[in-house]
């Protein structure tokens, strides 16, 4: 068996929410969600468990709370959000999990390497993060009409509405710690690389690296997520507040800016 083909698609966006929960053993599957997620221009593909697929404007996600909160997660968990990886032999024959036909009730093979949410932990050991399309297919796809999209929000408001009652905060902020704790270890192992960097350099750096990787993410997550990771100075302090300019290339040139002044 070969380790897939790699795709890389600059123009696409690869990020997934995967969480199964289990019995103490293991053995027996108690709950299950997916969100499955391709940014493509000023599109997205989103595909829900027990909802359904759709490809809306981006802006239409972003008017969504709860759909939002869960790809803000998403591009915390992938490993790269400009690739998609093809599961096929080293001969590049196709090959089928049982276990991925059985949760997606169809065989799959085409998936994003991203980690997953297993009890409450974060694991890498397995991809489950597989769409039902071919990327490749969205470039000659139209968007679903204004019905389509609203008859998806009509379905994810109906299977997953009571995820936004009073529950939803707490759910936000179990969710963050887990994650946060995840990226945090992650972050902290690529810095050993470069630790010999004097203190408000090494900052900057990874300000700019989170930022690249995470720009869509919604402004009070990235602010978490840089109190936890980022000890640095107040003269920061002034790019977290411009974070929720509606242009982030402003955001992007001023943080650059200061680097090259570094």
């Amino acid at each position: 068996m070969g380790n897939g083909y790699h795709h890389h698609l600059p123009d696409m966006e690869f990020s997934a929410f995967f969480e199964k929960t289990t019995n103490l053993r293991g053995d027996i599957e108690l709950y299950l969600k997916y969100f499955l997620f391709i940014k493509y221009k000023e599109n997205i593909y989103v595909e829900v468990k027990n909802v359904g697929c759709v490809l809306m404007p981006f802006e239409e996600l972003l008017k969504n709370k709860l759909l939002k909160m869960y790809y803000d997660l998403s591009l915390m968990l992938v490993k790269d959000k400009n690739r998609f990886v093809e599961n096929v032999s080293d001969e590049g024959n196709r090959i089928w999990d049982a276990e991925i036909t059985d949760i997606y009730k169809g065989r799959r093979n085409c998936f994003v390497d991203t980690a997953y949410i297993l009890n409450d932990e974060v694991k890498t050991d397995k991809q489950y993060c597989y769409y039902d399309i071919n990327p490749y297919e969205l470039f000659g796809m139209k968007v679903d009409t204004a019905s389509q999209i609203e008859f998806f929000n009509y379905t994810f408001k109906a299977r997953l509405g009571y995820e936004l009652s009073s529950t939803y905060k707490k759910r936000r902020i179990h969710y963050m710690d887990i994650v946060v704790g995840y990226v945090s270890i992650l972050m902290e192992k690529e810095l050993d690389e470069i630790s010999a960097i004097e203190e408000d350099k090494q900052n900057l750096i990874k300000l700019v690296k989170f930022y690249d990787s995470k720009k869509y993410m919604n402004c009070d997550l990235f602010e978490v997520i840089y109190k936890n990771l980022i000890r640095a100075s107040d003269a920061f302090a002034p790019y977290l507040a411009n974070m929720d300019l509606a242009n982030r290339d402003d955001v992007d040139k001023a943080i650059r800016a200061v680097v090259v002044s570094l």
